[in-house]
């Protein structure tokens, strides 16, 4: 297995999603809303490092658990069996595995709080119980994914921010980060039901009982199409609360998040054939990821 293929394994391109996430929310919100943090450069770098590794192993067990759908879902796509062996991938599972919670334990004695090493080895127990028994159980899977990916940001500002310090800057950042977290999370459930769509063929054939087997297509895309409103919704209380000095960001929402989320809403809705749902789940992500620049924005205004 050459480095392109193993990087191809644990999905690098959202293992870099997470680091700019964690980057911009360190070293750009936070001095611009003049936060006051805990974390030295040093210890930011443990923590993030730490869940980076583990969001790994957590994409590497999955693979190993979804060989046999994967084979029928997308063939082309297939690491584990083709390039690596199941042996193998369990090693790197093991090895990754060990190192991100080492680092999460390594992170928790620097800030004198050893218990918090509990929540890296609690979310590498998750990701791997989700691989293994929660993928194939209707909706509780998708719940763990998006609560997860929206946790890792919420867990930056948890351990952070300086909550003994309190003025308007820090509310700002905590009303912030909350948002995105929030925005994030049911983008990203309303992605794992439009993903199990995807899948069904392979899901069935292993009579595994995701939303879409258990309840039909037609209804879990109406439920995704719901679900892909209240981010509208929140996007709505933003901008409309927002002073017109803030009229670049909020056109920017408009322009970025709020149209095309009600645009994949309509589509979800009326679709009649989900062959073509891959570009709207790709849609959702492009959204998230612009819903995340906003930090950018919010940055260069507050300065």
């Amino acid at each position: 297995m050459n480095l392109a293929t193993f990087f191809r394994l644990i999905r690098w391109r959202n293992l870099l999603l997470i680091t700019y996430v964690f980057f911009l929310i360190k070293f750009l919100l936070f001095p611009s809303l003049n936060t006051v943090t805990k974390l030295n450069i040093l210890q930011f770098l443990e923590l993030w490092l730490s869940i980076v590794l583990i969001t790994a192993t957590g994409y590497i067990i999955n693979d190993i658990y979804d060989i046999n759908t994967d084979k029928i879902n997308k063939p082309n796509a297939i690491i584990i069996g083709k390039y690596l062996s199941v042996s193998n991938a369990k090693k790197w599972y093991i090895g990754i595995n060990l190192a991100g919670i080492l680092t999460g334990l390594i992170f928790s004695l620097s800030v004198n709080n050893p218990l918090i090493v509990f929540i890296f080895a609690g979310t590498s127990l998750l990701l791997y119980w989700y691989a293994k028994h929660l993928k194939s159980k209707p909706f509780i899977g998708n719940f763990l994914v998006a609560f997860l990916i929206a946790f890792s940001i919420i867990l930056l500002a948890i351990l952070d921010i300086n909550y003994q310090v309190k003025s308007l800057n820090q509310i700002d950042t905590i009303i912030i980060i909350y948002t995105l977290s929030i925005f994030s999370f049911f983008i990203n459930l309303s992605r794992e039901l439009v993903k199990d769509i995807e899948d069904i063929k392979g899901d069935y054939a292993l009579k595994m009982k995701t939303l879409p087997i258990v309840f039909g297509i037609n209804r879990i895309l109406k439920l995704s199409a719901i679900l892909t409103l209240i981010p509208v919704f929140i996007l709505l209380l933003i901008i409309l609360n927002l002073d017109v000095y803030y009229i670049f960001l909020t056109s920017y929402l408009t322009v970025t998040c709020l149209v095309p989320l009600i645009y994949v809403s309509f589509k979800l809705w009326k679709l009649k054939s989900y062959k073509k749902i891959y570009n709207l789940s790709l849609l959702l992500k492009i959204i998230m990821f612009l819903g995340i620049n906003s930090i950018l924005i919010i940055s260069l205004i507050k300065k």
